[in-house]
């Protein structure tokens, strides 16, 4: 066998430089570059700087003891990000949050989006913060056989640039960002979020996983949440997070992405967090996962003190409950701009170039007739069958309505123009009928721990809001559980199931054109079972004429076609806040369901949207007592500001859900003797007299 006198050319450097990107785009030793490109190590190492001075992450790795070298674009999850921005303490500072747009996948959502940003524009927001998951990302071998006809591309650059066109941009409005977990599949090909902002101008990347956002001195994490498994308990991801914080980390509210649910956790660990929901229709990768989806989007209004801290911040929900059919063939990219007179006006999107595969297809279709036998079009195209079904086929894949049919045993193509919509997805508020009401629950009148002068507050500052809609969630009173409980009697401080009703239509507040509607719960039925036949919400609407019995335990009430469930259930509490009325929710039968449940029972705070009901865990008026002490059973003290905007199907297209809440600060010993007074710190509105 003879030995190759082979002597290898000599490349210039680009040809090195260029070999290198190449090869550097899988794992390679250092010793097999040196060797193929007949090089030594510190040459090597040289062009490897060069590289890096140009933009790419060059890793450098050990290998079961040999040095490898790998092309990295992968985000630094190892750094803390965070960003200010500097507002006018005196006035309101409005922002969007939105989250997982899944931009790449065939269910993504771009009408829903354009409408969320004109409702954002009309509505004052100056920011937009998205929590991360902008693309649908990458569909790894086995996914892409199972999966992949939902995508429109399987591409990092694909995915991106389809975002960078589609995505709405709006004067006034600054997008920023933080990626996810889907957007870092790409980590390997693509720095997503670099690569966004550097051909936006408008989009502003925070970093990968989070960010510590700060308006003056308010601060607020961004965090996309990596799944874990499937949880059933929607509050569970949440909750968990929040038990993995430090006590060091002290935000004003937090921001979380990832989750695909609505939540608000008003009060948990001295922080306040929302879990933000989607901008796309449930995937076939999520159904297959079982993974629940909620559309929507929030608005939040920042208000500051003096000094630039927080003052209030008052959340607005807006859920989408269908997703939109239009998709990027069918619908025109949002680019509003505002004229002379300040108002916005819809202007032509510079279109960037699509992908170089997709684009070819779409010339075929704009050559394609609206009705033309398949043999014409083949032998026009220059096409064989095999080739022609391929193309349409891929077609109808993306979305192109085209079919092949046959008409008296001809095979015919025929294109079906599908109509560009104009109309807005959701209705402006502007078109739906509003309601606000207050929502009190578990008042305990008659306990010595009881804190009327929190309810007091709560309904003097709903008079100056101007709110005449007050909704009681049941255990008006302490009740009697003497018989069961024989301390019982002394924490109270009345006795009997008459001094009780008599001292609740004493202490509930009552104002001008206020109304009371409510139900009772078990303490108030205790009454019946020590007493015979008592009812104490009859007994209490005989004394209190703006007081409206509904009835014990459950009731419904009706704005229009706008059903909603009083309830008081029954039970212990549970430490995962979603597991018990999730439980509840998932026994009612479609066609039954009412679009928003109050309840209480439970002394929490909190928000969901599940299966389409808007649901409220509502905080009692009673400081912990004994017994809950003992049973180590957290108590949170308040009530609710909401506010609806519905249909006239009743369907809630907004809600403010806005709680006051009460800390141990504002718990007073022996509150009962004084019920007619308030906690002055707490009123934000003056009504003028």
């Amino acid at each position: 066998m003879k030995k190759s006198n082979e002597v290898k050319e000599e490349l210039t450097e680009q040809e090195v430089l260029d070999t290198l990107q190449n090869r550097l785009n899988k794992s390679v030793s250092v010793a097999t570059l040196c060797n193929d490109l007949a090089i030594n190590e510190v040459q090597l190492f040289g062009y490897i700087e060069r590289l890096r001075d140009s933009n790419f992450n060059v890793s450098l790795t050990n290998k079961s003891g040999e040095m490898m070298l790998d092309i990295n674009n992968s985000p630094d999850f190892s750094s803390e990000y965070t960003y200010s921005i500097k507002e006018d303490v005196n006035e309101t500072t409005k922002i969007g949050v939105i989250s997982d747009l899944r931009f790449g996948s065939k269910k993504e959502q771009i009408a829903l989006l354009s409408d969320m940003y004109k409702k954002f524009a009309s509505d004052g927001v100056k920011y937009v913060i998205i929590a991360g998951n902008l693309l649908e990302g990458k569909y790894n071998a086995k996914d892409e056989r199972e999966f992949g006809k939902s995508l429109i591309t399987n591409d990092p650059y694909g995915q991106a640039n389809h975002l960078i066109e589609y995505f709405p941009r709006v004067e006034g409005i600054q997008t920023l960002f933080i990626t996810g977990v889907t957007d870092h599949t790409w980590g390997k090909e693509l720095n997503v979020g670099e690569y966004i902002s550097s051909e936006r101008d408008d989009m502003i990347y925070l970093g990968p996983k989070s960010c510590t956002v700060f308006f003056n001195n308010v601060s607020f994490r961004v965090e996309n949440l990596k799944k874990s498994g499937e949880s059933y308990t929607i509050a569970y991801p949440p909750q968990k997070y929040m038990r993995s914080m430090g006590s060091y980390e002290d935000y004003d509210f937090i921001l979380l992405g990832g989750t695909l649910t609505a939540q608000d956790f008003p009060c948990i660990r001295d922080t306040r967090i929302f879990t933000i929901p989607s901008v796309v229709e449930r995937t076939p990768k999520m159904r297959s996962a079982s993974q629940q989806n909620v559309m929507g989007s929030y608005e939040f209004e920042i208000s500051y003190n003096k000094l630039g801290n927080l003052k209030r911040i008052v959340p607005h929900f807006s859920p989408y409950y269908v997703p939109s059919k239009e998709n990027y063939l069918t619908i025109k990219p949002l680019y509003l701009t505002k004229d002379e007179e300040n108002e916005f006006v819809v202007q032509n999107r510079i279109v960037h170039e699509k992908n170089e595969l997709l684009a070819k297809f779409d010339r075929l279709y704009k050559s394609m007739r609206k009705e033309e036998s398949f043999n014409s079009l083949k032998n026009r195209l220059a096409m064989s069958d095999t080739e022609l079904y391929g193309v349409i086929g891929v077609l109808q894949q993306y979305g192109r309505p085209i079919d092949i049919v046959d008409i008296n045993g001809e095979l015919v193509v025929q294109k079906r123009f599908q109509k560009r919509r104009h109309y807005d997805v959701k209705p402006p508020k502007e078109e739906l009928t509003m309601r606000q009401f207050g929502v009190v629950s578990d008042t305990h009148y008659g306990s010595i721990w009881s804190q009327p002068s929190m309810v007091n507050t709560f309904a003097y500052e709903a008079y100056n809001r101007g709110i005449t809609d007050m909704f009681h969630i049941g255990d008006i009173s302490d009740g009697d559980y003497h018989t069961i409980r024989p301390n019982h009697v002394n924490e109270v401080h009345v006795y009997g199931a008459t001094a009780h009703v008599d001292l609740a239509a004493k202490f509930l507040p009552k104002y001008p054109g206020m109304k009371w509607r409510g139900i009772c719960g078990s303490h108030d039925q205790s009454h019946q079972f020590n007493y015979g036949p008592f009812d104490f919400g009859t007994e209490l609407a005989k004394r209190r004429k703006d007081f409206e019995y509904l009835g014990q335990d459950r009731a419904f009430f009706y704005y229009d076609n706008c059903k909603i469930e009083l309830f008081h259930p029954g039970g212990g509490t549970s430490r995962i806040l979603s597991t018990k009325p999730q439980n509840g929710i998932d026994q009612l039968v479609s066609g039954t369901k009412p679009k928003l449940s109050l309840r209480g029972h439970y002394h929490k705070v909190y928000y969901m949207m599940y299966r389409n009901i808007h649901m409220l865990l509502c905080p009692c008026n009673v400081d912990q007592s004994a017994f809950m002490m003992k049973n180590e059973i957290p108590n949170l003290m308040g009530d609710y500001f909401v506010t609806i905007w519905y249909d006239e199907n009743g369907d809630i297209h907004y809600i403010d859900t806005e709680p006051m809440l009460f800390g141990p600060d504002d718990v007073r010993e022996k509150d009962y003797e004084n019920p007619k007074k308030y906690i002055k710190n707490k009123i934000l509105t003056r009504k003028s007299r």
